[in-house]
């Protein structure tokens, strides 16, 4: 009887224990699945910032694409001359390719107003269908400056063929190599001479030119930038070495070509 009774105690306590040790985890095994969450967790948010990345990519090409098909609008209906990059007209208006600046003097740079509506591409553009600010310009940067009121499109334009500041635009018959001519870009420039920005605090700008000597290209896109050539077909381009512009944290400017050269210019 004894010898029974002492057997049930017996068993009853191992399987107690055998069920606190299936029911409970060990330290070991704790910081096993810890480090298993964290490394899922890394691919799926890495996975999805780059997701981010990539469609933001497609609709900034996308825009570029939406204007080239309106440069062409424009040029079959003004005898094959390109827009001009900005025309000022007699009441000291000014008619950028992006839009029209009422004369605004003494107003300062982020208080002037812009009418997009009103710019020489617009109708163009309407006809084609939207183009968007690009995504991938920072607007809530810190360092960010206003020019206008709002924003642009975020976009410079080959000022070759815009006609520089004359208002007088190049015409296609000129051009032996549409395939090899930057028609528009991701731009932007660092200012600091304009407050709010100072040599001492350099601040991100939209800008609106490309050309020989600027660094203003853009590389918003994973530290690539889209350019948009006249044939209409985009390229993600690097930085052409020695050009890269780096004062803003997080944001780099710079060249697709060397200082000084007119190359895919004209």
């Amino acid at each position: 009887m004894r010898s029974s009774l002492a057997a049930a105690i017996d068993c009853s306590g191992t399987a107690h224990r055998r069920r606190r040790r299936v029911a409970g985890f060990t330290l070991v095994e704790l910081l096993v699945v810890v480090t298993l969450l964290a490394v899922l967790a890394t691919i799926t948010f890495g996975g999805y910032r780059l997701y981010i990345r990539l469609a933001t990519r497609a609709h900034c090409s996308n825009n570029l694409r939406q204007l080239s098909m309106a440069v062409n609008l424009y040029t079959s209906d003004n005898g094959g001359f390109f827009p001009p990059y900005v025309k000022t007209n007699r009441d000291g208006s000014r008619e950028w390719f992006f839009g029209k600046e009422p004369y605004q003097p003494g107003v300062p740079e982020g208080k002037r107003d812009l009418d997009r509506e009103a710019g020489p591409l617009y109708p163009y553009i309407e006809s084609v269908g939207n183009v968007e600010v690009c995504k991938g310009f920072n607007y809530g940067n810190a360092l960010w400056k206003a020019k206008f009121k709002g924003a642009s499109y975020g976009y410079g334009y080959n000022w070759a063929l815009g006609g520089r500041m004359t208002g007088n635009p190049m015409n296609v018959a000129h051009l032996q190599h549409a395939t090899s001519v930057i028609l528009m870009g991701d731009c932007g420039q660092v200012n600091t001479f304009q407050k709010p920005a100072s040599p001492s605090n350099p601040m991100i700008e939209e800008f609106y030119i490309i050309n020989e000597s600027y660094k203003t290209i853009h590389f918003r896109h994973g530290n690539k930038a889209n350019i948009l050539f006249v044939d209409g077909h985009v390229e993600l381009m690097d930085p052409y070495p020695g050009t890269e512009e780096r004062r803003i944290p997080g944001e780099l400017l710079g060249r697709v070509t060397k200082v000084g050269s007119a190359e895919m210019l004209k």
